[in-house]
Formats: C-alpha cells, structure tokens, sequence
C-alpha cells in the first residue's frame, strides 16, 4: 500500500515537475507535434527546466521555496488550455487516432517488456525493502550505492562532494541524481525508493519513447521504429557462440569481448538511459531543425544537447564531436551553415558547464586519456582461444580485428555498409546521416585505440572507453534496421505475404540478437554470481539486519546532512545509500581524486585502524577528512580500552557502536600539539 501511494504521489509529481514545464516551453515556442513527440519532448523538457531551477534555488540555500515552480506552472498550464479548450479536445482527438495504430501497440509491449526486466533483476524493485522477518534486502551493486548516495548529497547541497571521498568536490556528471533530489525534496518520497523504483521506470518509459520516436521518423514506419527500441534495449552480440561453445559460468558479452554488453548499462543504475533518451530526444530535434530550419527547434536541440553533458557527459561529448565534424564538412564543402549554426549555439550554451568541468579535472580526478591500440581485442583473442592470431600487425589487422567486430557488433554489422556509404559518400540531403555514421565510428575508435582513466590508474577494464563503444551500438541499430526494412520491401516486391516477411524477418533478428541478453538477465538475477569472496563486487552483505539498520536510523536521526562517518567496509553501502552522511573513503573512491590522493586516504586510513586497536587515535586524519562520527564493529575493530575526551560514545548495540568526535577539542588538542 505504502509503495501504491508513492507511486501515485510520484506521478502527480511528474506531471507537474516534467511534463506541464516542457509543455508550457513547446506551448512558448509554438512547437506543434504528434501526441507522442509532444509526450516525450515535453517530458524531458520539464525535466531539464526543473533541475535547473532546482539546482539554482538549491545553490543559493532557498530549497524551501522550490515548490513554488511547480506550482506556478501548473496554475499556468491550467489557465492555458483552459482558454484553449479548442486545442486541447484537437490533441485529445489526435491522440486517439496515434493509439489506434498497431505500432503503438507493440512499443507498449516493449515498454511493459522492459519494466518486467527491472522487476526481475535483484537490484531494482525488490532492492532495499523489508522483509517479514525485519531485515532489509541489499544488493549494494557500487553503481546502485553511487546514485542513491549521490541523490541524497543533493537533497542537501549544491554543488555535490564527493559522497564517498570527504573534503572533496565531485568531478562526475550528476543530471540524473538531481531528478531523484528533486523528486525527494518535492514530494517527501525516499531517495531509494526514487533512485530504484520510481525514477528508473520513468526513465526506462521516456527513453524507449524517445528512441521511437525518432526511429519512427528517421525509417517512415512505426512497425521498424518499435523494432529499433527493442533491440537498443535488448540486441546483444555474438558472445552467446563461443559461450554455448565453451561452457562457461561467466557473463558472455563481458567475459569474451571485454567492453560491457550494450544491455548492462541501460538496466544497471547508471546515468546512460537518461542519456540515451536525451540523445534521441536531440536528434529528434535536430531532424526537425533540418527540415523547418526554425529558430525555436535549433533552441531545443542545443538545449537537449548541451543538458546531456550534465546526465552522461560521455555521450554529451560524442555528440558534439560528430555534429562538430559534420558541421565543418558541410559549411565548407556543401555551403550549408545550418549544422554550423547548431554547432555554435550549442558551444555556446555549453561552455560555462564545460569549463568547471576541465578545471575540477585538472584539480581533483584529473582523467587522462592514453593511446592504448587493441587492448580489448586482445583480451578478446585471448579468452576465446585465440590468441595467438592477435600475434603480429597482419593477423592481428586482418584475422582478430575482423572476428572482434563482428563478434561484438552482432547483428549490427549488416548495417556498416550503409555506414560507411553514409560516412564516405556524403550529400547536402544526408547531413543527419553523417552525423549518425560519424558517432558510431568515433565512438568504436575512441574505445578501441585509448584508455581513459584517472591519472596514475591501470584497469584490465576500461568503463569509460567501454561507454564509447556501448554508445556507438545503440546508434548502430538505426542502420542495421534500416538494412531489414530494405529487405522486407525486396521481400514484399517478389510476393512475399507482407505479415510473413515482417515475422521471419522479426525472427531472425531476435534470434541472432537475444541469446546473449537473456544469458546476461539469468547471470545477474543470481545475487551469488556478484557477491562473494572472488566475485566482481568482493564480499558484501545480502541483507541488512536489525543491528545495521539501528546505526543508520541513528545516523540518519542524529548526524547533519552531509556529516561524514568513518567506519568498515561493511557498514559503507548502508551508510551511503540509508542516510544524508558522507564516508572518508569508500566506494568509487578510486574515480573521485587522483592516484596520489587516494593512496594517501587509503594509508590513513589503514592506519588510524591500526591505532585504534593499540589504543592510539591519528587526530590528523580525523580533521582531515572532517570525520563527525566514528562506526565500530565490535567483533573486528573492538572498543578502545580508554575513551579519549576528544570521543564520546553516543550509540551501542550488540553489534556496533557509534562514537561522536568533538571537532573543538580535536582542534583544541591538534594546536596544543596532543
């Protein structure tokens, strides 16, 4: 009953947070869609317009008046179609006829498809709730602890520390936690049961809508723009061969091609779905652009593009990139400034987020980017038992590349052709064409040839340089699909039933495409496969028991917002994820700073744990990271046999206990040189 209402009093909140400001913004523009472009645009419009108001009122400490904008807008809107009624019953009667095609049928399909994946996979739904027996379900997956802790720092603070790294500023794009703190802050619902129920689903909803929407247009046929959804969201390669054919107990698509499979990410907590439905949302703009050349459209679609650097600025930076690119070629070789006009206007709306953005890299992570040709094919060659055809430039060029590309892109490699058609034979018509080609192709480059990582950092894997590639699948679906449609047509022409071509057609897709995702969802719905000594995620807790639920209602009672809490690594998950605290050293810890800062952490750390059980306290450290509170397991770190007076214990259990740093003293004690 409790998560009915919240949902209830969720969607009441989107429509007045998302939908009615990007309404009102279409209505200012004089932008007129079909339903459901208008839907969708709308929606991801609001969104962006109200996290910046957010964040605005949030920045300058007046939170408490942020609900007058919903408010306000909502009056508007009211007052709007209500003097509008004309317009409004022409909409409704618009809508119905869009719901009355079939293809809108199946994308519904898809949609209820892809919220019962989220339902089925351990670290959604289910994750964080009580059970009978008065424990808590955790699946602490880091990415899941990341945004909800994430949420939290923005509830009370903008801009955000670095929740899991005290004392530091965060370097890491946060669009999508701000809609969770926003959502939190408005309708008083719980940061977990946004960031893992409710805000994911309207993601999961906007950016499938967004997808199809655009690949509804971009192919003519409704029917085709469901099947690009479908397979975006669940086309996966080729690693289901050698994984049928070798038998192993892994995730196929990681274990065998290195990079993540296009699937994980859009349902695993992170910031890529938003930002793949911003992206759609864009191009969608940008098609129309292309066709009214209207001012308002080109507006929109630097405003999507350039609100995309806060949700993935990795796709942010793909983007802009291509279109960059595409803009020179056609200025200069065709005479066309309209892409260089999107191009500018959206540098321009751009740079005052890009600039703090190099500078706190400079100052904090300090991300660099390292040429490191064929490390993931390499790996590839290696774990399927072919290594030794990655041995020399002519086998390597000729033999492994070719098997990798082909085994990774799947189905998606029938569309390279056109690609490269698209990419090397441009025309003045096919400008949106060559931008798409030319994000596909930079995004494989910059994932095979360079690693991007903190500085002083080496990974086996490389997340960043995997997101490139991931980004560059999705988009390479739209070509693909557009090979299928073509044979469909071919297979209409010679007298083929257009239902049986489109079904063998359907099938054969799915059947090559599948296999692999389903062998993923089955990996990860099983908590043993990423939990446990030697698995990806070490030795975390499968549940939360009463004992560690106390400690974090006393936290969450007791310590101010961001107060941060030094404690095991065990206690880390539950602190970030169930409170407004922040932890010295933690988890993703290692991407907030760079390598120099995090060892020096790291060995304060060790440490002050060191001390504790000698009785001794590194009061240096515990100003350092500003450390508040103090967590002890008393079966590993014990209590100390004498209590300084710069401690108090406020809290205790059979399990834990919680001592209080008084900063006066510590700062009393640190001048007198104690």
């Amino acid at each position: 009953m409790q998560i009915f209402s919240g949902a209830c009093l969720f969607f009441i909140a989107v429509v007045m947070l998302a939908y009615v400001p990007g309404k009102l913004l279409l209505v200012v523009l004089r932008r007129r869609l079909v339903p459901l472009e208008d839907v969708t645009l709308a929606c991801f419009l609001g969104l962006v317009l109200s996290g910046l108001i957010y964040w605005l009122i949030t920045y300058a400490h007046q939170s408490r008046f942020f609900l007058l904008w919903p408010l306000a807008t909502t009056a508007t809107f009211v007052w709007y179609f209500v003097s509008k009624r004309r317009r409004l019953c022409e909409s409704m009667e618009a809508s119905a006829v869009e719901l009355r095609d079939r293809s809108s049928i199946v994308l519904a399909g898809i949609i209820a498809l892809g919220i019962a994946v989220l339902a089925f996979l351990p670290f959604y739904y289910t994750n964080l709730t009580l059970r009978p027996d008065g424990k808590m379900r955790a699946y602490p997956v880091p990415d899941v602890v990341l945004h909800i802790a994430l949420a939290n720092e923005l509830t009370h603070t903008v801009p955000p520390q670095a929740p899991h790294f005290s004392g530091h500023p965060l370097s890491y794009h946060y669009g999508m936690d701000v809609a969770v703190a926003m959502f939190a802050n408005a309708a008083h619902l719980s940061t977990p049961d946004l960031a893992l129920r409710f805000v994911p689903t309207l993601l999961l909803v906007l950016c499938m809508l967004s997808v199809f929407c655009f690949s509804r247009k971009w192919l003519c046929s409704g029917y085709f723009g469901a099947l690009v959804v479908f397979l975006v969201f669940f086309g996966e390669d080729l690693s289901f061969v050698p994984g049928l054919l070798l038998g192993q107990d892994l995730d196929w698509s990681l274990r065998y091609f290195s990079v993540p499979p296009a699937v994980l990410p859009l349902f695993y907590t992170n910031p890529i779905l938003p930002g793949m439905g911003l992206l759609f949302a864009g191009l969608l703009c940008l098609q129309h652009y292309l066709e009214e050349r209207s001012k308002a459209w080109l507006f929109l679609t630097a405003l999507v593009f350039v609100a995309l650097m806060e949700v993935k600025i990795f796709t942010a930076a793909q983007i802009m990139c291509s279109l960059g690119l595409a803009a020179v070629l056609y200025l200069f070789v065709y005479r066309n400034s309209e892409l260089f006009k999107v191009a500018v206007c959206t540098a321009a709306l751009a740079v005052p987020l890009v600039w703090p953005v190099l500078l706190k890299n400079k100052t904090e992570a300090n991300v660099v980017m390292k040429f490191e040709p064929g490390l993931y094919i390499s790996q590839a060659m290696e774990a399927i038992g072919l290594k030794h055809w990655s041995s020399g430039w002519l086998r390597f060029a000729f033999v492994a590349v070719p098997i990798y590309l082909v085994g990774t892109l799947g189905l998606r490699v029938i569309g390279v052709p056109s690609m490269f058609n698209a990419l090397f034979r441009p025309n003045p018509k096919s400008a949106l064409r060559f931008i798409l080609a030319v994000f596909v192709v930079l995004g494989l480059l910059m994932a095979l040839m360079f690693s991007i990582t903190p500085a002083g950092w080496t990974f086996r894997y490389n997340p960043v340089s995997g997101t490139f590639f991931v980004q560059s699948k999705y988009v390479a679906w739209l070509f693909a699909v557009e090979i299928l449609q073509t044979l469909y047509r071919w297979a209409v022409s010679r007298g083929v039933y257009s239902s049986v071509a489109a079904t063998a057609i359907t099938v054969i897709a799915i059947g090559l495409s599948v296999p692999s995702t389903l062998q993923h969802f089955i990996y990860w719905r099983n908590p043993d496969h990423f939990f446990g000594n030697g698995k990806p995620f070490g030795k975390q807790l499968q549940s939360y028991d009463a004992e560690i639920l106390a400690v974090t209602d006393f936290l969450a009672k007791h310590a101010q917002p961001g107060d941060p809490v030094l404690c095991g690594d065990e206690m880390l998950a539950p602190i970030l994820s169930l409170t407004n605290s922040r932890v010295p050293f933690g988890l993703f810890a290692q991407a907030a700073v760079g390598q120099s800062d995090y060892t020096h952490r790291e060995s304060a750390v060790k440490q002050f744990w060191r001390d504790w059980h000698l009785g001794n306290f590194q009061h240096e450290f515990l100003r350092e990271a500003g450390v508040r509170y103090i967590v002890i397991r008393k079966a590993s770190e014990g209590l100390p046999a004498t209590v300084p007076d710069i401690i108090a214990k406020v809290f205790e259990n059979s399990e834990f206990a919680i001592f209080e740093v008084n900063r006066e003293r510590l700062n009393e004690t640190m001048q007198s040189g104690g």
